[in-house]
C-alpha cells in the first residue's frame, strides 16, 4: 500500500509498504481520508524527530471503514462501520491520567502517526490493547458528516477541550485566541458556540487573506495581525472594554504570545497553552500572582471532547467543512505540506491511492 513514510528526522517519502496483519482483537481501517496538520509540519521539515522507529507512516487525522476485525473484537464494531479514529495506539491504563480517562496524558502513550504507524495510507492497524482499555478510540461516523469533514473532528474535539472544559467559558465572555491555524480557528468557532461577546484572533500579516476571513465566518468579531499591530496588549484591552478579557487561548506557542497572554487576560482569568514551541519563556511572572491568573498546559481531548463535537457537527451547529481548503491525492503530499507551510491552506485532505 502506498504510505507517506517518515524515514529519518525531516526526511519523508512515498512507499510501498505491507498492509497490518491483524491478530483476533484488533480492528483494520481502510481510510477514506487523512488531513495534514500542523504537528505533521514538524516531522516533514525536521524541526522535530519521529517519536517512535524509522520508518513510520505519518497521518494521525483520519478516517475510513472497519475492513477487518479480528474475533475477539466488541461486537459493537462491524465490517463497513464508517469511523474515525481518536488516535490514541496504547496508553498503559495504570498512570493516574489513564485512571482518568485522560489517555492522551499517559506518558507512555503510543499515538498512530506519531509514534506508530499512521493514516497516510491505505489501511491502518487500531491495537486490541487500545480497543480493550479504550473503547472510544474510536468512534462511529453520523450519516451526515463526510469522512473528509470527520478527519476535522479531531482538532475541534482538541479545541473543544480547551475552550470548554478546561477554559470555562461562559456566555458573554470576552474571548482571545492567538494562532490562525486549524486549532486556532477552531477554537474561534466554538467560543461562538459557547456565547462569547467577542472573539478576538491574532494572528500574523500572512493570514490576512485567507485565514482571517475564515476566522470571521467562523466568529470571529476583530482580527489583529500582530506584527502590524504596534502594542498588541493596549489593543486588545481597548477592544476587550471594561469587562476583560477573560479566556486566551495560546494556539501559537511561542514564548511572546504567552507572554502577551498573561497581560492580556483579566485578574482571575485563565490561559490555556495549546501551542509548543521549546523556546525558554524569558519573562517574569509576578503579575501571575497579583493577578491569580490560571495557566494551563493543554494537550488533546477526551471521550466528553469528541462526543460533543460529533454532536454538534451532526446538528449542524459544528462547521467541520469551512476548515478544509484542499483536497488531492495521497502521491502529492510534498504539495499539501508546502501550501500549508506557507498558509496557503487551511487545511489540506489527503485521499490514499492504490
Amino acid at each position: 500500500m502506498k504510505s507517506v513514510v517518515l524515514y529519518d528526522a525531516g526526511k519523508t517519502e512515498l512507499r510501498d509498504m505491507p498492509v497490518p496483519e491483524i491478530g483476533d482483537g484488533d480492528i483494520l481501517i481502510e481510510v477514506k481520508a487523512a488531513g495534514i496538520c500542523g504537528g505533521d509540519i514538524h516531522f516533514y521539515d525536521g524541526t522535530m524527530e519521529g517519536m517512535g522507529e524509522y520508518p513510520m507512516i505519518l497521518g494521525h487525522e483520519f478516517a475510513g471503514i472497519i475492513a477487518k476485525k479480528g474475533k475477539n473484537v466488541d461486537p459493537c464494531w462491524k465490517i463497513g462501520d464508517r469511523v474515525v479514529s481518536e488516535n490514541t495506539g496504547y496508553a498503559c491504563g495504570r498512570c493516574p491520567a489513564c485512571q482518568e480517562g485522560n489517555f492522551v496524558s499517559c506518558e507512555q502513550r503510543g499515538t498512530l502517526g506519531v509514534s506508530m504507524d499512521g493514516g497516510f495510507t491505505k489501511y491502518v492497524k487500531i491495537p486490541e490493547q487500545i480497543l480493550r482499555l479504550y473503547p472510544n478510540c474510536l468512534f462511529h461516523i453520523p450519516e451526515n458528516i463526510g469522512f473528509d469533514e470527520a478527519t476535522v473532528l479531531e482538532p475541534s474535539s482538541n479545541a473543544y477541550k480547551a475552550v470548554i472544559q478546561e477554559g470555562g467559558i461562559m456566555p458573554g465572555d470576552v474571548v482571545v485566541v492567538f494562532g490562525a491555524g486549524t486549532l486556532g480557528l477552531q477554537s474561534v468557532q466554538l467560543s461562538k458556540i459557547a456565547g462569547a461577546s467577542k472573539i478576538i484572533l491574532i494572528g500574523l500579516s500572512g493570514d490576512k487573506t485567507t485565514r482571517f476571513p475564515l476566522g470571521q465566518k467562523l466568529g470571529a468579531t476583530h482580527c489583529l495581525a500582530a506584527d502590524e499591530t504596534d502594542n498588541i496588549v493596549s489593543v486588545v484591552r481597548e477592544l476587550a472594554g471594561p469587562i476583560g478579557v477573560a479566556l486566551t487561548i495560546d494556539a501559537a506557542g511561542a514564548p511572546i504570545c504567552l507572554y502577551q497572554a498573561t497581560e492580556i487576560t483579566r485578574s482571575i482569568g485563565r490561559v490555556i497553552r495549546i501551542g509548543m514551541n521549546d523556546a525558554p519563556y524569558g519573562y517574569g511572572m509576578n503579575h501571575l500572582n497579583e493577578k491569580s491568573l490560571i495557566i494551563r498546559g493543554h494537550m488533546g481531548y477526551n471521550t466528553v471532547s469528541w462526543r460533543q463535537c460529533i454532536a454538534l457537527a451532526e446538528a449542524g451547529i459544528l462547521d467541520l467543512k469551512s476548515i478544509i481548503s484542499h483536497h488531492m491525492p495521497l502521491d502529492e503530499f510534498d504539495k499539501g505540506f508546502q501550501i500549508t507551510i506557507s498558509q496557503e491552506a487551511t487545511k489540506v485532505i489527503l485521499t490514499p491511492i492504490e
